[in-house]
């Protein structure tokens, strides 16, 4: 494999690593039981309020995507959430709001193209039920 070849490589790998979504979690608070991976269609997602449960935040999750050139939207970032959400053992995600940025200078498209386009996020809670029985999912 020559030079070119392997830059040529290496630059698409990089690119079709930026596309899609990103997630950070912000640990809050200590959950009132052991926590475990569970599947991610057993994580409730509540948009207009908060679940009809009395709940702990256990974190602070942020969804946004990787790069201008993603093509994620809504639907997507809502579920990368909801996978955060499952792999970290809570029973539901409330979604506080979307928002979006330009990117900044230690971003790599605004060194790659003159206007890149500002990247949308949603951000929500991984909350647990406070009483165990609630939780939908069966342990």
């Amino acid at each position: 494999m020559n030079y070119l070849t392997s830059v040529m490589i290496l630059a698409s790998a990089t690119l079709f690593a930026a596309c899609g979504t990103s997630v950070h979690a912000t640990r809050l608070n200590h959950a009132p039981r052991p926590m475990q991976p569970r599947p991610v269609e057993s994580v409730e997602v509540y948009a207009s309020g908060p679940p009809p449960h009395a709940t702990i935040d256990i974190a602070f999750l942020e969804a946004e995507q990787a790069s201008s050139w993603s093509v994620d939207k809504t639907p997507e970032l809502i579920s990368e959430l909801r996978h955060k959400a499952a792999e970290m053992g809570c029973d539901a995600v409330v979604i506080g709001g979307t928002g979006s940025r330009d990117p900044g200078l230690g971003d790599t498209e605004s060194w790659l193209v003159e206007n890149p386009k500002e990247r949308k996020s949603v951000y929500g809670t991984c909350v647990v039920y406070a009483d165990e029985m609630q939780s939908s999912y069966a342990r």
